[in-house]
Parts: structure tokens; sequence; C-alpha cells
């Protein structure tokens, strides 16, 4: 399966559907921003509904910012949109088609009704706009933003492609080493060290417990989201690395253990478990744009066992080093790790 992710433009809009597309981008922020102040201040449960949502927006667009503020609320707690946001539309709710005259067009809700608005298709993504319009390809959510004078859809294709054999990529991911990636096909691996992030957690909980011992809650809270943005600034750089890093390899698939089971039992909780989670994300999102698979597989006894021979009793971690006394084999601990990951299959995440 191939993931292409498509931005087009819309050509020539009226004046009444940039105003429409406007406010829209307005009353989405404010739908999100009052359901998670809702969350935050316990005046509705989790399980909010488009009946509590007094505004314009059609009730899919609705729905839609109910789960984006849910999922920006579960991995980054309280949130403050100051700027509009890009207004979205789920997968069964907008189309892809061409005119009598073969211009494509894009059809969705908005406030005053559905309407169908031609784009711009670029020669990069025109196979899978078309694959789409053929009924060859799924697709995803549609948004829709301004960018300058000039408004624009995105959204993502998802089709079967025939490739050859795939390349699995290891991820394993630690507090010595924040990534550990192997390609046993290739035998190549890469580490990346995890002392700038254990520096930034020391830190940052440090600061919390001495503003929350002098009673300085506001200034502990403003220290919590400067974490937050430390932490975010790195996962994008390490999703970044790992992404390039793959791309090298032919049909390369990422495999990162199930998210579940890295928060149980390796000592990173609390505030920080969503750390892996965003992550997990940002490695699935970038890796989409460049055409790579990310699976996530089951982590169970990732650690413990060879991925020289399979044994996994009668072997030793010490530290970064891992011995089986089974077969003799010896390897950096975390690389071992990425070996069993990159050989296991998994399911497909998707961004």
């Amino acid at each position: 399966m191939v993931t292409t992710t498509v931005t087009v433009k819309f050509h020539q809009p009226t004046r009444e559907r940039r105003r429409e597309w406007q406010k829209a981008m307005r009353l989405y922020r404010d739908t999100k921003q009052y359901v998670i102040d809702g969350w935050e201040n316990g005046n509705f449960g989790m399980s909010v509904t488009t009946s509590e949502i007094d505004n314009e927006l059609y009730a899919a667009i609705q729905n839609q910012a109910i789960r984006e503020a849910k999922s920006d609320y579960k991995r980054d707690g309280i949130a403050e949109y100051h700027q509009s946001q890009p207004f979205a539309v789920n997968n069964q709710n907008w189309e892809v088609d061409t005119t009598d005259n073969g211009n494509v067009v894009i059809g969705f809700p908005c406030m005053s009704g559905w309407w169908y608005t031609p784009v711009e298709v670029y020669d990069e993504v025109d196979e899978a706009v078309q694959k789409l319009i053929d009924g060859e390809a799924d697709k995803s959510r549609l948004q829709v933003y301004r960018r300058g004078s000039e408004w624009y859809a995105t959204f993502n294709v998802e089709h079967e492609q025939y490739v050859g054999g795939e390349t699995p990529v290891g991820v394993d991911v630690g507090h010595n080493h924040v990534l550990a990636v192997r390609v046993p096909d290739e035998d190549e691996s890469m580490l990346v060290s995890g002392k700038e992030a254990k520096y930034v957690r020391r830190k940052y909980r440090s600061l919390r417990h001495s503003l929350q011992q002098a009673g300085a809650l506001r200034a502990r809270n403003r220290v919590g989201n400067k974490e937050q943005r430390r932490i975010k600034d790195m996962n994008h750089k390490l999703s970044r690395q790992l992404v390039e890093f793959a791309s090298k390899f032919e049909n390369a698939v990422i495999r990162m253990e199930d998210l579940e089971g890295i928060r149980d039992g390796n000592g990173w909780d609390g505030v920080h478990s969503w750390h892996f989670y965003q992550l997990q994300e940002f490695v699935t999102y970038k890796a989409e744009k460049e055409g790579i698979e990310v699976e996530k597989v089951d982590p169970n006894n990732t650690s413990q066992t060879c991925s020289e021979c399979g044994e996994d009793e009668d072997t030793v971690r010490d530290g970064d080093h891992f011995v089986c006394h089974e077969c003799g084999y010896e390897r950096h601990a975390d690389l071992n790790a990425a070996n069993n990951i990159a050989r296991r299959e998994g399911e497909t995440c998707s961004a």
C-alpha cells in the first residue's frame, strides 16, 4: 500500500466561497477551543457530540473538529488556539471528480451548502488523484486552508502498488539511546544518544518541583509548556533524522514497538508518556510524505530475545551489552532489540 500526500490549489474560487471558508476556519478554531476548555473545566465528558456545538458549521466538520481537539488534548493537554485553523472534513463527506471538459473539482460541505470548486493538480500528484477519481484508491480527511491570497486543499491518497521485496527498518526507543535503528538486510545501523532528552526531563522536573514547593502554580504550568515545546522540537528532529535514514533503502518499512508496549515497564511515565506517542505520530506523518510505510509491532521480549538464534531465556543484558549464552552472539543491546523489531510483522500506522 502506497500513501501519497496531495496538495492542490483552488482555481479562482468566488468571493462568496472565500469569505465562507475564512469564517469556517475561525469557527473550526473556536469549536476546538470550546471542547478543550470544556474538558479542562469539567463542563462535559470526553464523549462530546455535535448537539453541544452551536455554530454554522456542517455537522461533519464539527465532528472532525471534536476529533482533532481530542487528539490534541490527549497528546498535549490544555491547548490555546490563537490562529484560525484549517478546517477539515472526514473522508466520507467530500469527493473529487472531473467535469465534462476534464477539469478536476473537489466537492465538500461548509456552512451554506455543498460546493464543487475547480482545483489545479500538480504533475507530481496527478497519478494519485487520477487513481482516486477512477475508484482505484482510498482517501483521507480533507483539509482546507489559506496561504497568502490563495486557497488550498490537502489530503492523502492510498492505493496498491506493486513493489519488490520490502526492506524492514527496526526502531527501538529508550533512555540511553533515544533511537536505535537496525536494517538487518543491509547490515546498517544508527544510534542516537538520549542525553539531550534526559537532560530536558531532569531540568524541567526539578523546576516544576521547586515552583510547586513555592506555591507558584502559574509559573509551574508555564514551565510545563516550555518542556513540551522542547520535547516537540526534539521529536521533529528525531523523526526527520529517522525518515531520512530509512529513505536510503529500497521499499523501506519502518517498524516500531506498539505505543502501549513502549510505555509499559520502561520508566517513562507521567508527563513524559506523551513523548513516545508524539514521536510515533511525527515519524508516521513524515514517512507517509516520503511514501514509506510505518508499522507497529508487538514489543514482547524484543530486548530479551537473541536476534541471531531466537533464544529468549539464556540471555543477559548488561547495560548496553547483550550476550546470548545459547549461540554466543554479542551485540549492542538496543540494536539487538531493533533487529528483533525489524523482523516482526506489524499493523500499519496512519497519520
